[in-house]
Order: C-alpha cells, then structure tokens, then sequence
C-alpha cells in the first residue's frame, strides 16, 4: 500500500484451515457427535515504518507498549488499511458477505519488528500483545429482549438503522462519499416510512452529518 512516500506491505494466511469440501459431492453425509472442530483463523500482518537495528526496534516497541493512545491509533490505522483491502475485495467479487473487520473482534493484537522475512511468514523477532480494546456498545446494552421481539414479529429493524449503521461505518473508514450517500439514503426511508423511533433514528442522522461536515 502506497500513501505518499511511505509504503506498507499487507500479508494474510490462513491457518488450521480444514481441506475445501469437493465441488463434485451432492449427497449429504452423516454427520456424528463429536468434539468442536479446528477453524480457520486468519492473521493479518502489515509492515509499518522501517527500522535500522533491533536495538531500534526494541525502543519502538517499549514506546509502543507504553503509550497506549499511540498504541491504539497504530491498531486503528492498520485496521482501516485491512478493510480498504476488503472493500476492494467485495466489489470485485460482488460478494456482500466480505464484511470489514474490527479490532475488538481480533483473537489477539500484536505490535513487534522483526525482519522482512519474519513479517513475511508471520513471525517477528520481538512483539508484545495488546490488551483488548473495549467493545463500546455492545458491552452497554441488553440486546435480547429487542432481538426476542424482532424474532417473536412484536418489533422491526427499520432500513433506516441499518443504513445509518453502514454510513457510520463508512464515515469510521474514511470513506465519506458513500457515507453521505448512505445517509441521503438513510433519510429518504425514514421519511418514507417513519417509524415509533423516527425522532431517536433523526437524531443519529443528524450528528453524522455534522460530523461528515466538519471532517
């Protein structure tokens, strides 16, 4: 990935990934109780600035693990060249389930040096593991009774909430001219359609836009 002068190198390998099942087999097979199987695990690893010795590197690294603020723009900027990748990946493929990924989802976050080989094989020389990040949202609320009633047909999700989500989410990956389509698209099936929460949904709108404007 190149920006301006400096460039970044993205690797991704899939391991314990179980042999893909064969094209040509259409019956169904048995299947018994048994222990979880292995899944696949995908790591991803993007080189960052160069370093001129370990020693270097070492002071990096202790930097890094220190400072957590810088530690955490780090992981975000490198999260946001991941999904640009897979972006590119679901227009190309036309497939809408090649879905971005987010750090709080991640099995484990690692900042290291090492050498070109070392990264190119996922390995590193020196690293340290990052705490994980806070999950925002989703630790604050209480989700299942809103899932039962959407599940149960007492409630809907509005086209407008899931607009909004994909636009805040564009916005977040820097991508501000399909976040303002979203919302433009966000608005017109709220007015089309207005829902019990129309004035909560508006609001939201509302401080996105703001937030796109003075970006």
């Amino acid at each position: 990935m190149r920006e301006g002068d400096a460039e970044r190198v993205l690797i991704v390998q899939e391991l314990w990934a179980r042999p893909p099942a064969r094209r040509g087999r259409r019956r169904v097979r048995p299947a018994l109780p048994a222990e979880p199987q292995e899944v696949p695990v995908t790591r991803v690893t993007l080189t960052g600035i160069p370093l001129a010795d370990p020693d270097e590197g070492s002071a990096w690294l202790k930097r890094m693990t220190k400072d957590r603020q810088e530690a955490a723009d780090e992981v975000r900027a490198a999260t946001r060249i991941v999904n640009r990748a897979l972006h590119a990946l679901r227009a190309e493929a036309g497939d809408p389930l090649v879905q971005e990924i987010g750090a709080t989802r991640a099995l484990a976050i690692r900042v290291g040096h090492g050498t070109g080989q070392e990264l190119a094989e996922g390995r590193w020389t020196e690293a340290g593991e990052l705490p994980p990040p806070p999950r925002g949202r989703l630790d604050d609320v209480d989700p299942q009774s809103r899932v039962a009633a959407v599940l149960a047909g007492r409630d809907v999700v509005h086209p407008a909430e899931t607009l909004l989500l994909r636009a805040r989410l564009d916005a977040q990956q820097g991508r501000e001219i399909e976040a303002r389509h979203g919302l433009r698209a966000a608005r017109a099936a709220l007015e089309e359609d207005p829902p019990e929460g129309a004035k909560r949904i508006r609001e939201q709108l509302d401080a996105l836009d703001r937030r796109l404007s003075e970006a």
